[in-house]
């Protein structure tokens, strides 16, 4: 702020202009706002806050009921306790907005109508209270959806994850392997644990014997992993974790979110981006997930919602600049900011003075200059940080403002404390704890009975338990691309451990773009999201490359028909992942489009290879049985046929139809009988 008011101070007057106009914010909420922040922000000092300006409502409409309401109140709580009863209380209030059905408007003044899930978004100040919202949302049966790299890596799954990695570098890492053991990956219970400790077993998987049971058996597992790491990628080592243990599916099966699969995903990806410019050692991945998970960092890995998903939103005010929504939740402001300590030097750029700090004042600390009076500066700082943030968070809601005042009984410096400093929470509408089991959806697996064992003793139990194993893993899993008997694209002989979808660095550059942007990008967008992606492969003197041809799939005919049935009624779905089983072989793979509009269903598949126009039919005829699987696996998943396959060649700009997809699906199905692609069964 002090460099912000120096540049403005050295700018003319006149061309000082306001941007009071808000076209988002309802304006009963805008009232609240100016109410309140008019009194919060300091005008005292520029160099430290901006004089507050009133902004002034675009809108005339308001939905019916509260503009802004409030939860909570001062607990003498601690503060884990405080943020538990705090996340109990908006999973119910989400619930609540659903059932009551409140009213929210769409852009472009469309009739109000009630809230879903996907309408609301929960905006916290840092990651503190994030596992209780979770286990909150989990427990009361609400689809949520944790935005942003930084939140990502505080998610329960994405910690055993790193875990798990961890314990298969390291097999002297006991606090690891006891962490891996007791996640969903190996679901080993304390008592497993505890017996395996006490028949003097050992949490090394390198131990030369250990006694029989559920924990050695997941040892042996980590052990493979371990035995794994010389033979593969990092990116394939964690996506071998993630197959064999079936945490993502059973998370999926358990819950019906998935977000189990978008961060099994960003991990897999994460990995493949650590190892870009060469292979990595394992412990080298570990340590940067961690210092990844430890302080905040830029990453809107996936951020936004699919067309289809019906999620409420979790991330930070940081995280939610530029963004709106119809309903906004503030919670987890009654927490302390971070302390400020003193610097370790600093200049008092008003009078040149130079101020050092070292080391604690327990231990005789050394100081020199104006100390004192560059942290009061510091302070003063990060007291009007706080109040920008609480700003940012209100004016992000477009329909309806929820204000949480939970707050412990210590300390006097939050942002809840600010906000009761210029209002009493009394003066807002309180919305009463909802009784949230009257409204839980049971998970998945709540409805399973465990059956009493019909073994009689332990080894037949085992044999049972063998063979069932041996028949599951006698499934051929194979990928459509496979199948079809040839790579989609040639990996580059530079990078032997680059592997994945689109496995050149400007196909999957290309998918990743095609994925993201609007199906209407402008120009600047496509370009900002080719940057990104073109430095993200190390690619960056394929820019253009990248916009040529992303753009050529936007202007496509097949876009137009997306964009035409995500108009109207119909949806426009991007990388959707499918597996259907076909005479004892899993056949998995992507979708790069699948349109859902008025025609029926649409199957898009973008290619990037590097040919010409007189080359397409001949490269058409190699993805014959590829388009066949693809027919297969939706008209398996769907019970409905698609009804059109368009391969879009970008770099020729041709799109091609390839005809009956009943005769395509009959041909995949042909194929697959003769054993084309087969794989042998693995040994056991």
């Amino acid at each position: 702020m002090a460099m912000y008011n120096d540049a403005r101070e050295q700018t003319a007057a006149n061309t000082s202009v306001s941007l009071v106009a808000s076209h988002r914010t309802a304006p009963a909420i805008l009232s609240w706002v100016n109410a309140v922040f008019g009194r919060l922000f300091p005008g005292d000092d520029l160099a430290i806050a901006p004089a507050y300006s009133e902004m002034t409502a675009v809108r005339s409409d308001s939905p019916a009921g509260h503009p802004v309401s409030r939860i909570g109140d001062a607990r003498p709580l601690r503060a884990a306790e405080v943020r538990r009863t705090e996340a109990a209380h908006v999973a119910g209030v989400c619930q609540a907005v659903v059932t009551e059905g409140w009213l929210v408007g769409d852009r472009g003044g469309a009739p109000h109508r009630p809230a879903r899930f996907r309408d609301i978004a929960i905006l916290i100040p840092t990651r503190t209270g994030l596992p209780d919202l979770d286990h909150a949302f989990e427990q009361a049966g609400i689809p949520v959806r944790v935005d942003g790299g930084s939140l990502v890596f505080q998610t329960q799954e994405l910690r055993d994850l790193i875990n798990i990695l961890a314990a298969t570098d390291d097999p002297a890492d006991s606090i690891a392997v006891v962490a891996a053991l007791r996640s969903p990956a190996f679901a080993c219970s304390d008592a497993d644990l505890a017996r395996h400790k006490l028949a003097h077993g050992s949490f090394n998987y390198l131990a030369p014997e250990n006694p029989p049971g559920p924990v050695t058996a997941a040892l042996l597992r980590l052990r493979a992993f371990h035995d794994l790491r010389p033979t593969t990628s990092l990116a394939g080592l964690v996506q071998a974790i993630l197959g064999e243990t079936g945490i993502v599916a059973s998370a999926i099966l358990d819950t019906a979110d998935r977000d189990a699969f978008r961060r099994a995903r960003f991990t897999v990806e994460q990995a493949r981006a650590f190892e870009a410019d060469g292979p990595q050692p394992l412990r080298a991945l570990v340590d940067w997930l961690e210092e990844r998970s430890s302080r905040p960092i830029v990453d809107h890995e996936g951020a936004g919602l699919d067309e289809d998903e019906d999620a409420v939103r979790i991330m930070t005010v940081h995280g939610a600049k530029g963004l709106e929504f119809p309903v906004v939740i503030m919670a987890g402001f009654g927490t302390q900011p971070q302390a400020v300590l003193p610097p370790t030097w600093a200049i008092e750029r008003a009078s040149g003075e130079l101020a050092v700090c070292i080391g604690p004042k327990s231990r005789g600390q050394f100081s020199y200059g104006p100390v004192a009076g560059v942290l009061a500066q510091e302070l003063r700082h990060a007291e009007a940080e706080q109040v920008r943030l609480l700003y940012v968070a209100a004016t992000r809601a477009r329909d309806h403002l929820i204000v949480s005042f939970y707050k412990g009984q210590r300390g006097n410096a939050s942002g809840v404390d600010r906000l009761l400093a210029v209002q009493a929470a009394d003066g807002l509408p309180v919305l009463a704890a909802p009784d949230n089991a009257a409204h839980q959806t049971p998970g998945r697996l709540s409805g399973i009975v465990v059956e009493p064992s019909p073994f009689r003793d332990v080894a037949t139990a085992a044999a049972a338990r063998r063979e069932l194993v041996a028949a599951s893993y006698r499934l051929r899993v194979t990928s459509a691309t496979a199948l079809a008997g040839r790579k989609e694209a040639r990996a580059d002989d530079s990078e032997p451990w680059s592997h994945g979808r689109g496995s050149t660095r400007l196909g999957r550059a290309v998918h990743a773009v095609i994925q993201s942007v609007p199906l209407s990008a402008s120009p600047g967008v496509v370009a900002a999201f080719a940057r990104a992606q073109a430095v993200a492969e190390a690619i960056p003197d394929r820019e253009a490359d990248i916009v040529r041809l992303v753009r050529r799939a936007l202007e496509s005919q097949a876009m137009a028909r997306a964009r035409a049935a995500a108009s109207n009624g119909g949806r426009a779905l991007r990388e959707v992942p499918f597996a259907v089983e076909i005479d004892g072989t899993i056949v998995e793979g992507f979708l790069d489009m699948l349109i859902d509009g008025p025609g029926g269903l649409e199957i898009v598949d973008w290619k990037t290879d590097g040919i010409t126009a007189g080359e397409v039919d001949a490269r058409l005829d190699h993805y014959r049985l590829q388009a066949g699987l693809y027919v297969l696996g939706i008209e398996r998943a769907t019970a409905h046929r698609p009804t059109r396959v368009t391969y879009a060649f970008l770099s020729p700009a041709i799109e091609r139809d390839l005809g009956d997809t009943a005769a395509l699906a009959a041909f995949a199905a042909n194929e697959l009988a003769a054993g084309r692609g087969r794989q042998p069964a693995p040994p056991g």
